[in-house]
């Protein structure tokens, strides 16, 4: 498996299909360090590792998120739900879900269809 940032959207999420609760949320975007980046915060919270591995201070207060970018949650049992991300002067502003997967019948349900 490659490696990924984690994500915390501002706000409380659901799949817009049948409402489950979205609460992780992955993303290859940014630095794939496994930072957590949290919405409304321009550095990392974080970094999901074992302190003999963490990124240098210096170095996770200088990384920045991309202007756009998209995360995943595979939360809901029935859906994939990607979002994307708009990010304003560095710091991560917007989050809209923008697609759902229904593992079920293994097709793409638009947002603007639901």
């Amino acid at each position: 498996m490659g490696m990924f940032d984690w994500y915390r959207p501002a706000g409380h999420l659901e799949c817009p299909i049948c409402y489950s609760p979205l609460r992780e949320w992955q993303g290859k975007d940014a630095a794939c360090a496994l930072f957590v980046w949290k919405q409304g915060v321009a550095v990392p919270i974080q970094q999901a590792v074992d302190d003999d591995i963490r990124t240098l201070p210096e170095v996770v207060q200088s990384t920045r998120l991309p202007d756009a970018f998209q995360i995943y949650s595979h939360d809901c049992p029935l859906h994939r739900v990607t979002a994307r991300c708009q990010t304003v002067s560095g710091v991560w502003t917007a989050t809209r879900i923008i697609e759902v997967f229904d593992v079920r019948t293994r097709k793409v349900v638009s947002v603007d269809d639901v």
